[in-house]
């Protein structure tokens, strides 16, 4: 194995483990920090396999936005939303999730066999010989493609956030007039 395949592991490891604390943890501010730590694991992978400007685009629109809105959404909640169950023993709190269907069992068989399916395509799959590929214009092509081939589904994605966002916005309104 290379260099670039122990870095590729380590960083998946991360990753994977990053992503598990996220639906097993039990305070949501923790959940948000794991959360944006899987992220920062996206990114890396992406620079690995030498798409740099998914990298770039993954830290500043994940890590910087979505992560800092998570974040803030947690602020402004009331504290009796975010309060979390809390156990006495640790011993008691480590079998309860272990054994909890929602954060013990089901992520880890999620987590297994999603990196089992990663395994199995990583090994069948048909890859270059050159690691070295010749960089292409990763931001050129992404445009090209964004703005011909799939305009109309960038466009559709846009006005679904735009709805998802003004319902949010109702949403808070109506709520505010009803305290």
């Amino acid at each position: 194995m290379t260099v670039t395949d122990w870095v590729f592991l380590a960083i998946a490891l991360v990753t994977l483990f990053s992503a598990y604390r996220v639906v097993t943890t039990h305070k949501i501010m923790h959940a948000a920090l794991w959360l944006g730590l899987t992220f920062v694991g996206v990114a890396g992978i992406f620079l690995l396999l030498g798409a740099d400007f998914l990298a770039a685009a993954q830290v500043l629109v994940y890590v910087g936005a979505i992560t800092t809105i998570i974040i803030f959404g947690i602020m402004l909640s009331s504290v009796e939303d975010l309060r979390g169950e809390s156990f006495d023993n640790v011993w008691k709190r480590l079998s309860s999730r272990l054994t909890s269907s929602r954060r013990g069992i089901w992520p880890l068989l999620a987590a297994v066999g999603l990196a089992a399916a990663m395994v199995i395509v990583v090994s069948r799959g048909q890859w270059p010989a050159s690691p070295h590929a010749p960089a292409l214009d990763t931001p050129r092509l992404l445009g090209e493609a964004l703005f011909t081939r799939f305009v109309i589904p960038f466009e559709a994605a846009s006005i679904v956030l735009l709805v998802a966002l003004i319902g949010a916005i109702a949403l808070a309104l109506k709520e505010e007039r009803t305290e």
